[in-house]
């Protein structure tokens, strides 16, 4: 007999390879400081927390347990984990790579999103699927793999830099013909 995947065991399933890329991810930074390819410490301490984090989360949250404030725990340790690469940065005093950048706005972007889920499921007690929980899986898990890609690549690979400076010139030029 073969296997079926659930929605649960796939979820887990896919959590362990996210958990995977991101030790991976510090494995790779750790070797590039480690032989001077790359001296990038603020780089090498984020993919080491990032790491640190889901390897807990992984495995100190068990599904099998009582999971009433699941959504909050992971809240927790996303905020955590953002306060710790903040601190680590500033009290080493280093200038946050692009990767952290990513890294704190996937992280915000995850704990909102668990926050609203939690409202939704154990505040608002719906109990059966909407567009919401089918966005809620695909948001959180398309954040993660970019948080790994960009723990490897460290490079602004989304064009957010060109982006924000595309709005800003828009909304400049339009504040100056507004006052004019």
């Amino acid at each position: 007999m073969g296997y079926i995947f659930t929605s649960a065991s796939l979820a887990l399933h896919f959590d362990t390879i996210i958990l995977i890329g991101m030790v991976l991810a510090f494995l790779l930074n750790a070797f590039f400081y480690i032989s001077d390819i790359s001296k990038n410490l603020s780089l090498l301490l984020t993919s080491f927390l990032m790491a640190a984090s889901y390897y807990t989360s992984n495995h100190f949250i068990t599904l099998g347990d009582d999971t009433t404030y699941i959504y909050l725990r992971w809240i927790a340790y996303d905020l955590f984990t953002v306060f710790a690469i903040l601190m680590v940065n500033r009290l080493i005093r280093l200038k946050k790579c692009i990767a952290a950048k990513y890294v704190i706005f996937g992280l915000l972007a995850n704990a909102l999103l668990c926050l609203m889920i939690h409202i939704d499921m154990r505040v608002l007690e719906n109990q059966e699927p909407w567009w919401f929980w089918y966005f809620y899986t695909l948001s959180i898990n398309t954040i993660d793999v970019i948080m790994v890609a960009a723990l490897i690549l460290d490079r602004d690979f989304l064009c957010v830099k060109f982006f924000k400076n595309r709005v800003k010139k828009y909304f400049s030029k339009r504040q100056k013909t507004i006052s004019a």
